[in-house]
């Protein structure tokens, strides 16, 4: 497992094209190794995968060594006790949050760098160096971009959650089947029409909304931060709730499968797609829509 992390590593850093192929694969020896042996093992390897890590690529790449290892680790051990597949889910995004949120504050710590502001001036000169070549003026003002920028510095611990969530997803999905065909006893996936999300996202929602209306968000303001952040959350979380009541819907009128997939790409692609679907999450959340179509002849 050692020498495959290796060979995962070295076509990460090293190899242009197959490096997105690598990155998907780097959990993969961990999960395997710790759903098939015991802890102290397993972190025997996450240490010697470290040490492989500082002695080919610098340490510069060992918050992915630690990111991807141990979130394998803690998959894997979930996988060998038969916990339900949601909860390794859950396990294994808040763990690759973790390091997340770890290595950004040690980056900021460490080398003063911040990921939003060198965002902000790489936008900024790129929107300076467009408007040079087409000899026009900005499209987008200084104030809107610091405006922008500001903005996601106030989302970023949610842009943090999601997309830890979506990447151990994708990571599950992709690698899932591997370790089956290697022989690792893991339980099946439940469909995705049959998620159902805790109806107290909707009380949180509607919390928060009126909260919005009584006292308002100011900017730079902690009560606008945990307001944006929170509010994304639960919106993403309506959405997703949303787009498995239209698998539901799609499953129980027997339509052709691609028709529900169709669907969720078009909500990422058109907005207003994307903004019925999270209409369709709060509806069933509050009416319990599945429920009723479902006793209907």
């Amino acid at each position: 497992m050692l020498a495959l992390f290796t060979v995962l590593l070295l076509i990460s850093v090293y190899v242009p094209i197959l490096s997105i192929v690598g990155v998907l694969f780097l959990l993969l020896p961990f999960f395997i190794y710790s759903a098939k042996y015991e802890i102290a093992p397993a972190f025997m390897l996450l240490f010697g995968s470290v040490a492989i890590t500082f002695l080919i690529a610098g340490p510069f790449i060992l918050p992915v060594a630690f990111m991807y290892g141990i979130t394998g680790v803690v998959m894997g051990i979930m996988v060998r006790k038969k916990y339900d597949n949601w909860i390794i889910y859950m396990a294994g995004s808040l763990t690759f949050l973790l390091n997340v949120i770890v290595h950004y504050v040690g980056t900021i710590w460490l080398f003063d760098l911040s990921f939003v502001d060198e965002f902000g001036a790489l936008f900024s000169q790129s929107v300076k160096d467009t408007s040079a070549i087409l000899g026009s003026e900005p499209v987008y003002k200084p104030e809107q971009i610091n405006e922008a920028i500001q903005y996601i510095n106030a989302i970023l611990p949610a842009l943090f959650v999601m997309t830890s969530f979506v990447i151990v997803f994708l990571l599950m999905r992709i690698n899932y089947p591997i370790a089956k065909r290697l022989g690792i006893q893991i339980k099946p996936f439940n469909p995705f029409w049959t998620v159902r999300l805790p109806r107290s996202i909707l009380w949180y929602y509607l919390f928060f909304m009126i909260g919005a209306l009584l006292v308002q968000p100011e900017d730079g303001t902690m009560w606008y931060d945990i307001y944006v952040n929170v509010m994304f959350i639960l919106q993403a979380c309506l959405y997703v709730h949303g787009l498995s009541f239209v698998f539901f819907f799609a499953h129980i009128k027997k339509w052709p499968k691609v028709i529900p997939i169709i669907i969720a790409i078009l909500s990422i692609l058109v907005i207003p797609v994307l903004y019925i679907i999270r209409l369709l999450g709060i509806i069933d959340l509050g009416f319990d829509l599945r429920q009723r179509l479902q006793k209907k002849p």
